[in-house]
């Protein structure tokens, strides 16, 4: 069965199969016994730096419990704990008083199966401390209950202050008992600049109950009901007895009152209202012609024209029971006004997406379901016309959509802002001969020729008119491969095997979740390198390192951060993101989990596709839970679908692409910034399926990984032969940041072309193909080389490395020699990764054979772009990469900077060697090597000043650090002035999109220009 996210068991019924639990493991995971150490001993050999790390498990009575308890004088609540572990399966219990114990451990069942198997406990949470929210949901949600829709592109809906939310074509704001529409693709409404396309909101119509004119009592609305493609609002008015059902692609907006006196105004003056058989035209002076249907019948009466100062006010009949529906009629020829007139009566209440797909098969289906209901009409409309649900589809459904059973109305090319491109063209099938509808204002034309299609526009381009209750899009599927489609060459895989040597010990700490889980999917990246090279002792060797960094953040014994379950919302999110917002880029506000899980969803698949087990046998359940966190499935089904966490939380699905931001309300409603790093998450998900041997996982993951791709490839990459953005902008071929009304060519962190091309690339792995294909790379190869040889400021290092990781894609042998020459890499990219890269390309086994050895020395600063501190402003616990400190920036790197102490003298960090006894093996950092890197001078203590956000938070972590305007005045008469609507400056609660950053400073001590 469909089953919504947002149902509750009271409202659907469904069939599940009979819970099946695992065997209780009596091993606490958290805590690694003498046995265990000898066992991986046995399994990595003596080369596992951490050997005394696991000492220190086995040592450590304070170490994080999976029971949340410590040993030490709570026997009767172990006690308790194990009784419900055997009676409910496996236990995970919050930080509890321990008469609160057995509760706790009640609450916290096993969350899930590991491996193929079913996952049928959909109900139960997953095994990390449970903890309450800071910030509790807003009455706006209603009777609704967690877990929340936290990625949903309606949010801004039960957030405050109330800003618009973006259906398309229309944007919404639902305030003072009012639904307010704008249709912002009118001339002044929308701004066509070099740098960003910007709608902007106007009242130009709305609907409310006479009760709530003028203005009084503010009262709050309610979502009653939402699903993948729709959200039911009760509109807060004295009556209480109006909502609204916001459908996605629909060209009206409709009403429900069940009692009141309906009521329409707008801040724009009436030029005139023509009353018609099936609806009333309203014709502003600024322009705009709306049409209103209304069943029962209404005859409107203009109450107020309007003028400086003064809405315009139509008022219609007392005690209406029944519906009014609003839609704009945009000025071109021929209109598409005898379109809506046919299609009006047919209204979509709900709208849920569904997906079929073999797991074998290269391709899926996503199903789109609305659920309607159908006016009665009047006797002046033709018998012999059957009206059908009529919505409006972006060029990405239309690509992908079977038309000759869809229906589509269309017409022939218009005149329009946006052009259509020419693959939409030539798929789509114009319909002829279609039935007459005699007009009183306006001449008899066929509906073939008065189309709808192109009539409508919005950020994603020209619309087209489909017709029907469902939808059907063939998506092809791209390939999840953990090693790339060609092989690396002969000549060059030894010379990339003494890179691996070099990177096995690369991996560094970090305090928040995005820069560590970056570090760890690198480090991952190494080891499936290493076992491309058939390297297996350094590739065991990457993974107990690999191991030892990761399962802190799972099991809680990294104290000042790691994961917890929020029951407050229903999520994975950080501890230290629980307590602040701006921590870890807002993760305890649900921003980027994709991007941050993502990374370490990837890196958790290749420890367990190569581990012998006890990495999932001990956290499976817990990296299972991360996954379903912002990757959750539709079906109640054997491969993991969990009532704890939404549906692919971030996921939208009419736009195919996620949107990023969390609960922090957004100017621009909805923002995504780093398009390859969504991609990279959905990559994952496809290779956990793969790693714990669930087909249909992987196939999931695809599915969500293609999406992904196609709404990337639409919307921010900008080839010519695209047409969805207009120039002067479409010439910059990357979008950095899109978001529901605003397409920007800058980021959160600052405007330089490297950063707003090169954070919608990273990361590299052989999923990137998909996303850059070499004829997309050709065209923006310009704007990436003239950011090499820019003088000022001049390119870091580090963003050098990107920039040559995608020049690579059409020039292999210039990138690995440039490689070579690199002294300083992203964090989240290696010298083994750069080189395997270039290697793997097409071209790129003409890469010369290198005559000379790998030199150890030459990348100083292998994954730390900012070793002093992170963009975040929190330092790096780096001393143990070799070098010890950045090329560009030789401040220490150590913890105690994180506390704002004066840095310790920095210890040298030698360059690993080879053992001269055995030329394969490689020895641990010798303090007394004479080759060992001497110390850098200890400079001054840098001063505390706030750093720019990291590349890829593309959210924002702390709203109130963005200085926002003051909001215009809502206009007399005429359209919003094209700016952006802000909330006033002492409001923190607001995040308003960066404004276009002024051109950056010279860079000072190699940090990043600061905004």
């Amino acid at each position: 069965p469909l089953v919504g996210h947002h149902m509750t068991p009271s409202q659907v019924s469904v069939t599940r199969s009979k819970p099946r639990f695992t065997v209780p493991s009596m091993k606490n995971p958290s805590r690694r016994s003498l046995a265990h150490v000898a066992k991986r001993k046995k399994k990595y050999g003596s080369i596992d730096p951490q050997a005394g790390a696991d000492n220190d498990y086995v040592k450590s009575s304070s170490r994080f419990l999976t029971f949340g308890i410590s040993i030490m004088g709570v026997l009767v609540a172990a006690s308790l704990c194990l009784l419900g572990t055997l009676m409910i399966g496996y236990g995970t219990c919050s930080s509890t008083p321990v008469a609160d114990m057995a509760a706790s451990c009640a609450e916290s069942p096993f969350w899930g199966l590991v491996g193929g198997g079913a996952v049928n406990n959909t109900n139960k949470l997953p095994p990390v401390p449970v903890v309450s929210h800071a910030k509790a949901p807003s009455e706006n949600w209603g009777k609704l209950e967690p877990p929340y829709p936290t990625g949903a592109w309606w949010l801004n809906l039960v957030l405050t202050p109330k800003r618009a939310v973006a259906p398309l074509p229309y944007t919404v704001v639902i305030d003072n008992g009012s639904v307010q529409i704008c249709y912002p693709m009118k001339k002044g409404l929308i701004s066509y600049k070099t740098k960003e396309i910007l709608q902007t909101f106007s009242a130009q119509f709305a609907v409310t109950d006479q009760s709530a004119l003028p203005s009084g009592e503010n009262r709050e609305l309610e979502i009653t009901d939402y699903d993948e493609l729709s959200v039911t609002v009760r509109v807060p008015t004295p009556s209480g007895k109006v909502s609204t059902h916001l459908t996605r692609g629909s060209p009206y907006i409709s009403v429900k009152f069940d009692g009141g006196t309906p009521a329409l105004w707008s801040y724009n003056p009436i030029r005139s209202m023509e009353r018609g058989d099936f609806h009333t035209k309203v014709t502003f002076k600024t322009g705009e012609t709306f049409v209103v249907y209304s069943e029962p019948k209404i005859n409107w009466a203009v109450a107020s024209r309007g003028k400086t100062g003064v809405r315009s006010q139509i008022l219609g009949s007392s005690n209406f029971h029944g519906w009014i529906r609003v839609a704009i009629v945009p000025p071109v020829h021929p209109s598409p006004l005898p379109v809506l007139d046919r299609h009006y009566r047919v209204i979509p209440l709900s709208g849920s997406v569904n997906y079929t797909s073999d797991p074998n098969s290269d391709s899926a289906y996503l199903d789109y379901s609305f659920k309607t209901v159908t006016l009665k009409g009047n006797a002046a409309f033709p018998s012999n016309v059957e009206p059908e649900l009529l919505l409006l589809a972006a060029s990405h459904h239309a690509e992908r959509m079977n038309l000759s059973q869809a229906r589509l109305e269309l017409a022939l090319y218009r005149n329009v802002p946006f052009s259509r491109t020419p693959a939409m063209m030539n798929n789509l099938k114009i319909v002829k001969n279609m039935t007459k509808v005699d007009r009183q204002d306006e001449q008899a034309i066929a509906l073939g020729e008065s189309s709808i299609d192109g009539a409508y526009h919005c950020m994603k381009g020209a619309l087209m008119g489909v017709t029907g209750d469902s939808w059907r899009l063939h998506v092809e599927l791209p390939q999840a491969r953990w090693n790339g489609e060609r092989s690396i060459p002969s000549h060059l895989r030894d010379y990339i095997t003494q890179a691996v040597k070099r990177d096995i010990y690369s991996l560094t700490d970090s305090f928040d979740i995005y820069n560590f889980t970056k570090q760890a999917a690198r480090l991952a990246r190494v080891a499936v390198i290493a076992d491309e090279l058939g390297q297996t002792q350094y590739r065991d060797h990457a993974l107990s390192s690999l191991y030892d960094a990761v399962t802190p953040w799972l099991n809680g014994s990294k104290t000042d951060n790691h994961l917890v379950y929020d029951k407050t919302w229903g999520g994975i999110i950080t501890s230290a993101g629980q307590i602040n917002p701006s921590t870890d880029f807002g993760n305890g506000w649900y921003n980027d989990h994709h991007f941050q899980f993502g990374y370490l969803i990837y890196a958790a698949a290749v420890l367990i596709k190569y581990d012998t087990g006890d990495f999932l046998e001990n956290y499976g359940d817990t990296i299972r839970a991360v996954a379903a966190d912002y990757a959750n499935p539709f079906k109640e089904d054997e491969f993991g679908h969990s009532s704890v966490f939404p549906v692919a939380r971030h996921k939208d699905f009419w736009d195919f692409h996620s949107w990023a931001s969390g609960l922090f309300v957004m100017d621009d409603s909805k923002s995504q910034e780093s398009s390859s790093e969504a991609v990279n998450a959905y990559y994952a998900v496809a290779l956990l399926g793969d790693a714990v041997k669930s087909p249909q996982l992987k196939q999931w993951g695809r599915l969500l990984m293609a999406m992904e791709v196609l709404g990337a490839r639409k919307y921010w990459h900008m080839p010519s032969w695209e047409e969805v953005y207009p120039e002067p902008f479409g010439k910059h071929k990357m979008v950095g940041m899109v978001s529901a009304t605003r397409a920007a060519y800058f980021t959160w962190f600052g405007d330089l072309p490297e950063y707003i091309h090169c954070i919608n690339m990273m990361p590299y792995t052989p999923a990137t193909p998909a996303l850059l294909p070499a004829s997309y790379v050709r065209q923006e190869a310009g704007i990436l080389k003239s950011s090499l040889t820019r003088a000022d400021p001049p390119i870091l290092p580090a963003w050098e490395s990107l920039v040559y990781m995608g020049l690579a894609i059409i020039d292999p042998v210039t990138a690995w020699n440039k490689f070579l020459q690199v002294k300083e890499f992203d964090n989240g990219l290696s010298m083994t990764n750069a080189l395997w890269w270039a290697a793997t390309r097409a071209g790129g086994a003409a890469i010369p054979e290198p005559e000379e050895k790998l030199n150890p020395e030459a990348w100083q600063c292998q994954g730390a772009p900012v070793c002093a501190f992170d963009f975040h402003g929190t330092a790096w616990s780096c001393c143990s990469i070799p070098g010890g400190c950045c090329s560009t920036n030789p401040i220490p790197c150590c913890s105690g900077i994180r506390s704002g102490q004066p840095p310790p003298t920095p210890k040298p960090t030698p360059i690993p060697t080879m053992n001269p006894s055995d030329p394969g093996a490689i020895s641990p950092p010798n303090p007394t090597d004479p080759n060992a890197a001497p110390p850098p001078a200890a400079p001054p203590a840098p001063p505390a000043q706030p750093a720019p956000p990291a590349p890829g938070a593309t959210s924002p972590a702390n709203p109130a650090a963005v200085p926002p305007a003051a909001p215009p005045a809502p206009p007399a008469a005429g359209p919003a002035p094209p700016a952006v609507s802000t909330p006033p400056a002492a409001d923190p609660n607001v995040a308003s999109s960066p404004a276009p950053p002024p051109p950056a400073p010279a860079v000072v001590g190699g940090q990043p220009p600061s905004l």
